[in-house]
């Protein structure tokens, strides 16, 4: 009777609940035994679609032809007025078929969808396989199924492009008031507008995906994707396409910064939110390039088009600290972080002003929320072990750069500057150990050859100190200073002949130089060879009078080298193409949107 029937029903539900129970617990045998359970007692009404739960359980266990079985078995079991419950399990066949590779098969299911219950999700995998395929005409024809969905979207002009209606703002503002606007923001309409916006995405992921493959070149295949936009009533999904065309143009190693450019400018003509993202991207592109008039032309467009755009401001501070207005720059910097409290940009460059204006403790707190949006950023480390070395807090300095060394063991500036701190503390052991690795990562690096070659004279391993100059000497063939510390490391050395060669070879770069003949001179007549030292007196006494450079009182660069420290403290080492900054760099520009 009655009393069965409801007894019938209890032991149905709490056998799925125990098995459910035991599948989130990860007790599968279980799980599948009380499942198989409830299949086989033909009492259970509907128990056969519990075969779903365990074709879910063979496509977590990647048993992907078991679950296609038991989803097959399932949809058996749904009567055929129940269409949309059968479509469910036949999308989750064609998943399986695309997780074993097999898209033709799952082209072929999502199709069948398609046609009977159609939906955005089930449109998109469809235009998916079929690009995995490589069929051009069905890519097309899948992508204007599609758009033909118009899913979630208001037959009301005014729903379709609205401020909240596009994925960035862009589109149509509202032209008046409508039934929506009385009854407020309640959570249908919101849960609508969620939907609305996720199919707004598929659809502009599915262009840009499918657009370089469907026609002869990719131009062509996004002016189709467009006109079909256009013609499906999605204008405002096809500016953003047209938008993402621009910026596609300035990516990857191929980037054609002039096309970018000309795409970018069409759209001063366009929406007002289009409009200033356009403005944006061009004052960006135009700073980037040095071209600081445009950069801060298209930079004023764009804040006064959007004035709570965080990248439009931080372009506006960049042009203004290019041009030498530190306080407006970090105005805009600080309005920029005010909009958009983690936007690292205006963080990083707020924190770039505050050093050049020497307001380190702000500097510093700039820097440190740098690295706690984004931790272990080479650049806010190397910033702040900067800003702490300049508050005179060295010990911190060095404990930041060890940091950034664990971070990036081969970079030679961090290395430099490692030494240089260290021998500002007195540590020479640590500092002739980082400044020999940061030699050894970048050789021609000339502050940390002077340092080196300095040491080593003032240990007097003077045939040390003649490597590193000799090698500076290379490295900077026009500068006299390093062949003439090279010979005179020779000459203490006790080699005259080959530190008489040396002077000998800068004279004939630099007849007139007086230090390098006084040199020639003393060592021709230690050698005994009196008549070629008058030769070279003679010429001596010519470049004086003519008041040719030189040491006076028969000094020498190495005895001039040797009275002082090597280098220390903040030196400005020169850097190798793409390491890190030695000072400030230029202010970050924001990333393209």
């Amino acid at each position: 009777g009655m009393g069965d029937s409801q007894n019938l029903e209890l032991a149905f539900a709490t056998q799925l609940c125990l098995g459910n129970a035991l599948e989130g617990n990860d007790q599968i045998a279980d799980a599948m035994d009380t499942y198989t359970q409830i299949v086989k007692n033909k009492a259970f009404v509907g128990g056969g679609r519990v075969r779903v739960n365990m074709g879910n359980v063979y496509f977590n266990q990647k048993d992907y032809q078991k679950a296609i079985k038991m989803y097959r078995m399932a949809i058996d079991q749904v009567p055929a007025n129940q269409r949309w419950l059968r479509m469910k399990i036949t999308r989750n066949v064609a998943m399986a078929f695309i997780r074993m590779g097999q898209y033709v098969d799952a082209a072929n299911t999502l199709g069948e969808i398609m046609d009977n219950e159609p939906d955005v999700h089930t449109g998109f995998q469809l235009v998916v396989c079929h690009y995995a395929v490589g069929d051009k005409d069905k890519m097309k024809r899948a992508f204007i199924a599609l758009l033909k969905l118009r899913a979630y979207e208001s037959d009301e002009p005014d729903e379709d492009g609205g401020e909240d209606g596009g994925l960035h703002g862009a589109g149509a503002t509202r032209r008046g008031a409508t039934a929506d606007d009385v009854l407020g923001d309640d959570g249908l309409r919101q849960m609508m507008r969620e939907k609305q916006l996720e199919a707004r995405r598929k659809i502009l992921q599915a262009a840009k995906l499918i657009g370089p493959k469907i026609a002869a070149n990719e131009e062509l295949g996004y002016e189709f994707l467009l006109e079909e936009m256009h013609a499906h009533g999605y204008e405002f999904l096809a500016n953003e396409l047209e938008m993402e065309q621009a910026l596609a143009h300035l990516r990857g190693r191929g980037a054609n910064f002039e096309e970018g450019k000309r795409a970018l400018k069409e759209f001063e003509k366009k929406e007002h939110a289009l409009k200033a993202r356009a403005a944006t991207n061009l004052s960006f592109l135009y700073f980037a390039e040095g071209d600081f008039e445009n950069a801060e032309k298209y930079a004023d467009m764009s804040v006064e088009s959007n004035r709570y755009d965080a990248s439009a401001l931080v372009n506006k501070g960049n042009c203004m600290l290019q041009r030498g207005d530190m306080e407006g720059a970090r105005d805009c910097y600080l309005e920029a972080v005010g909009v958009e409290a983690d936007c690292v940009d205006a963080i990083y460059n707020l924190g770039l002003v505050n050093k050049r204006l020497e307001q380190y403790q702000d500097a510093l707190v700039n820097f440190r929320k740098v690295i706690s949006i984004i931790p272990n950023d080479p650049e806010a480390t190397w910033q702040l072990a900067d800003v702490c070395e300049l508050m005179g807090n060295r010990s911190m300095a060095i404990k930041q750069f060890d940091l950034l060394h664990a971070r990036l063991p081969t970079d030679p500036g961090v290395l430099a500057r490692l030494g240089a701190l260290h021998a500002a503390a007195g540590d020479e052991a640590k500092a002739l150990q980082c400044y020999n690795e940061s030699h050894r990562v970048y050789p021609p690096n000339i502050p940390v050859i002077e340092w080196l070659g300095t040491y080593h004279a003032q240990q007097r391993a003077y045939e040390k100190a003649h490597e590193f100059f000799a090698f500076a000497s290379e490295v900077k063939p026009r500068d006299t200073k390093w062949p003439l510390l090279a010979a005179s490391c020779q000459r203490r050395a006790g080699k005259l002949a080959d530190a008489l060669e040396t002077y000998k070879s800068v004279h004939a770069r630099n007849p007139d130089h007086a230090e390098c003949l006084r040199h020639i001179v003393n060592i021709l007549t230690d050698l005994g060879r009196t008549s070629e030292a008058a030769e070279y007196d003679e010429k001596l006494s010519a470049a004086e009078s003519r008041g040719a450079g030189g040491f006076s009182g028969g000094g020498d660069a190495l005895s001039a080298v040797e009275t002082q420290k090597p280098l220390i403290g903040r030196a400005k080492l020169e850097m190798p193409e793409g390491g890190l900054p030695p000072d400030e760099e230029s202010p970050h520009a924001p990333e393209t949107p």
